[in-house]
């Protein structure tokens, strides 16, 4: 069993063994800093077995890191809909990646076409396990999500950002356009912002040749 802890910035894994009388001990004490952190991150796209770790992810994400932006009620109204039998098809249904540490999910990101002219992508679901907050993967994660819609082909992105994450994009060269509304099945509107960022050319031309080289390469396999 894994128990993790933040200290000091620095975020301490304690492995644990329990006996047979329920008792834990601690075996051993990993500590990782944001630098050695994100070296042993692992990206991999996120399967059906996956649902119940990318739910709880997604849930604690919400409840502690927005919960002081948003009423009880618009928390509940999240919660209820990130639990429901809907939102599977939601999580299946935008190319999305997970990053592990130790075979846990920490935190997650999606793409999916936004509109029909086959330019805009839509980044989707872009969650991080509170613990694992301010320590780059949600970065690493969105990059991951850009990277591979430009090699699909898209060259503009788009964002619906909870309130709480505008900062967040900002700093990922997003700008707001609007400001609207996210409607849930429990007829409580969460506050959102609406964001947009153009690829620059170079990366587009890039990645596309990139895919291009994949592309090839897989053929010829």
């Amino acid at each position: 069993m894994l128990q993790r802890s933040l200290i000091f910035g620095l975020i301490e894994q304690q492995i644990v063994e329990t006996d047979w009388f329920g008792v834990g001990k601690i075996v051993s004490v990993i500590m990782y800093s944001k630098s050695n952190l994100l070296d042993i991150i692992q990206l991999r796209p996120v399967e059906l077995d996956d649902i119940a770790s990318v739910r709880y992810v997604h849930k604690t994400a919400f409840e502690i890191l927005a919960g002081d932006k948003h009423s009880e009620d618009e928390v509940k109204a999240h919660i209820d809909m990130i639990v429901s039998q809907a939102y599977i098809e939601k999580i299946l249904s935008c190319n999305m990646y997970c990053a592990l540490i130790d075979d846990e999910i920490v935190g997650t990101a999606g793409w999916c076409p936004a509109d029909d002219n086959g330019r805009t992508a839509r980044i989707k679901k872009v969650f991080v396990r509170p613990l694992f907050h301010t320590m780059g993967i949600g970065k690493i994660l969105v990059k991951n999500a850009e990277k591979r819609a430009v090699q699909a082909g898209f060259d503009h992105f788009s964002v619906q950002s909870n309130i709480n994450a505008v900062p967040f994009y900002k700093c990922l060269n997003y700008k707001i356009s609007s400001h609207g509304i996210m409607t849930t099945p429990m007829d409580v509107d969460l506050p959102v912002a609406f964001m947009r960022k153009q690829v620059q050319p170079a990366q587009t031309i890039f990645s596309r040749r990139l895919s291009a080289f994949s592309e090839e390469n897989r053929m010829c396999a």
